[in-house]
């Protein structure tokens, strides 16, 4: 995960981090290039990282890889996945009774937000409740990205709980040129999973009330292939006016360069825990149309893109597209600069060190 990447690259100089990951690259299942399994991988001169074959033969490896390392500290991304969830928070919290001066820390990351528990709602409400049952919520922190998320974790599991806040280190992007941007033309992009949660349908949805010449470059793996499929029928009913280009999987190395395709970033999410790409778009002088699930609000009001309420993407999401599409050069360039001014505004990373060395102490 990007926040994770950033996290260690921020903090290296400060704690020893070891990271236990997969092996492989999501939905594939061939390992990753030049990486050693199940044993200490030295990344970037910042962390060491255990590449775990994991399986549930091997699930007691997690409580090795705990027992050797003997960390101070303990933090797990997440909560619904067996291997890198579930069980490392069950080993996490036996290891704290022989060690009380370690700390387990649980990340959200955005899982309890109303938006992602109504994804596989039935099953999620289970875990949830099993979860309260195991009574482990009252031997860990809870690590919350803002205070909005603090609440969701509280609505969950109760005031009495410990949560934290500490948001998100992010890359920040040069700010990268693109095409002069003529009236009632636009080009856009989105680099997101494909998945419901991401809203490509209702973008597809919004663009035929669009009377301007409007191209829309997606990126990104599919998640959900029966969604991408409604996707792809209805993109081909679209006016001519509009085109839409699918460009698969972007390599990291590459954000940066295909930033200069655009001219706007469109990513409406149900919910954003964070939205490093959105943050990224706007670091690179890109304005974003976004949704106010995510924590990018009011961006009209700083020139910076524009927000759609997630209860009225029907109406609002065509007024954004059109909004941007109507525009000529002059107007245009105050949004781009508005949007490199507000990503370098939005980032406190000296505040952000102070959180994390908070949420990391057993106090």
């Amino acid at each position: 995960m990007q926040s994770l990447v950033n996290l260690v690259r921020a903090l290296h100089h400060a704690y020893d981090f070891y990271v236990v990951c997969k092996p492989h690259e999501m939905n594939e299942t061939g390992p990753l290039n030049g990486i050693q399994i199940n044993e200490w991988n030295r990344w970037e001169e910042k962390a060491q990282v255990m590449y775990w074959n994991y399986s549930w033969k091997e699930r007691m490896q997690l409580n090795r890889f705990i027992e050797d390392v003997q960390p101070d500290a303990i933090f797990i991304n997440g909560l619904f996945s067996l291997y890198f969830n579930i069980l490392p928070l069950k080993y996490a919290i036996g290891y704290t009774k022989n060690h009380r001066e370690c700390t387990v820390v649980l990340s959200a990351r955005g899982m309890l937000h109303p938006g992602a528990l109504s994804q596989k709602r039935l099953k999620k409400k289970l875990f949830l409740f099993l979860f309260q049952l195991s009574g482990w919520q009252k031997h860990i922190k809870w690590h919350a990205t803002d205070e909005q998320e603090k609440t969701f974790i509280q609505r969950q599991f109760g005031l009495s709980i410990k949560a934290e806040t500490a948001g998100n280190f992010s890359n920040l992007l040069p700010v990268a040129s693109a095409a002069e941007k003529k009236e009632r033309e636009l080009v856009m992009g989105t680099v997101a999973l494909i998945s419901p949660m991401k809203n490509h349908l209702e973008i597809v949805k919004a663009l035929p009330s669009v009377k301007a010449v409007v191209s829309w470059h997606i990126y990104g793996p599919v998640k959900d292939e029966a969604y991408w499929q409604q996707c792809k029928e209805l993109i081909q009913q679209l006016p001519s006016n509009i085109s839409v280009f699918y460009r698969g999987e972007l390599p990291p190395a590459e954000l940066s360069n295909t930033m200069h395709k655009f001219q706007v970033f469109i990513m409406p999410s149900k919910s954003e825990n964070f939205g490093h790409a959105l943050l990224e778009a706007l670091s690179a002088g890109k304005p974003v149309i976004t949704t106010d699930t995510t924590p990018f609000k009011e961006l009209q009001k700083v020139k910076a893109g524009y927000t759609v309420s997630a209860n009225h993407l029907a109406e609002e999401l065509p007024q954004a597209i059109r909004f941007f599409a109507a525009m000529q050069e002059e107007e245009f360039a105050a949004y781009t600069a508005g949007a490199a001014i507000y990503a370098r505004a939005f980032l406190a990373t000296e505040r952000l060190q102070q959180q994390y060395q908070h949420l990391f102490t057993t106090a």
